[in-house]
């Protein structure tokens, strides 16, 4: 996670009273997991989503044989499908559609994200398939590489959580290494300013989502655009420098989020006197 996400505007404990008071199906189950499915979301809330605090509900204990428990898990998750006419549906889609992102708060990649990931899977939360601060705006993408993962292989947190883990920097810095008209000498590194704890974090973050070889081939695109719009500039009567053109640029993509693809970008060149440079005097390549 790249960037913070404000939290679901409905209240999740009520969603779920709400999806609970609707149930007509299997009522001897409901009734008997109620107060430990309020308890489970109240313990999600307190504990910000943290897998290594929040322990999955074992459904054996509300059914008498394994078989039955098995298809009760199915029923959770099925709550996250609902018909139009049920809870929670209006709030999922308004949930998907109107965060208002122009980027995956996973990644910082371009795009709205269309999909809700659960930041503890519903496989094995199914009891939390439907609890609000456990769904979060996430690209195709992310939601692909992260699957059902939510541990590192030593039983720690393996992704940053959009809603509770505080971002308030840029995390990355690219090294653009010379030649510089050769638009793949790219390098992603995490900042010296990420440290401890969190920089673990980050780095399994970044892992579990495949964010280096993603962004790596963002910046061969972009850079190549650069080397491009510089060449255009420096046409015009009254040229801007590369210092001047950039920072129009950065301005906008910071207004996304400081860590979208492009701020991230955008900023490490002009963090990077050579290629400044370059961009003002360098030979530009001939075949833009």
């Amino acid at each position: 996670m790249v960037a913070n996400v404000t939290l679901p505007s409905d209240d999740s404990l009520e969603t779920i009273n709400t999806v609970l008071a609707e149930r007509q199906k299997f009522l001897g189950f409901y009734r008997s997991i109620t107060n430990d499915l309020r308890d489970q979301v109240e313990s999600y809330i307190e504990h910000n989503g943290d897998p290594t605090l929040v322990q999955p509900l074992n459904l054996r204990n509300y059914t008498d044989t394994d078989v039955i428990a098995a298809k009760r898990k199915k029923t959770l998750i099925n709550l996250y499908s609902p018909k139009p006419t049920k809870i929670p549906f209006l709030i999922l889609e308004k949930m998907r559609n109107e965060h208002g992102l122009l980027f995956c708060p996973s990644c910082g990649e371009d795009g709205a994200p269309g999909t809700l990931d659960h930041y503890l899977p519903k496989t094995e939360f199914p009891e939390l398939s439907v609890c609000l601060v456990n769904l979060t705006p996430m690209c195709s993408k992310c939601q692909g590489k992260k699957s059902d993962d939510y541990l590192t292989v030593d039983n720690e947190k393996a992704f940053l959580h959009p809603y509770y883990d505080q971002i308030d920097d840029c995390l990355f810095h690219i090294n653009i290494r010379p030649p510089f008209n050769n638009p793949s000498c790219f390098s992603i590194e995490l900042k010296d300013s990420v440290t401890g704890d969190f920089r673990g974090l980050v780095e399994s973050h970044i892992e579990g989502i495949d964010f280096i070889n993603r962004i790596e081939g963002y910046c061969e695109s972009k850079h190549l655009h650069l080397l491009k719009l510089m060449a255009e500039e420096r046409e015009d009567e009254e040229p801007l420098s590369a210092e001047q053109l950039i920072r129009r640029y950065l301005r906008q993509e910071k207004k996304k989020a400081l860590n979208a693809w492009g701020a991230i970008y955008y900023q490490s060149v002009l963090d990077s006197p050579d290629l400044l440079v370059h961009l003002n005097d360098g030979q530009l390549p001939e075949y833009l």
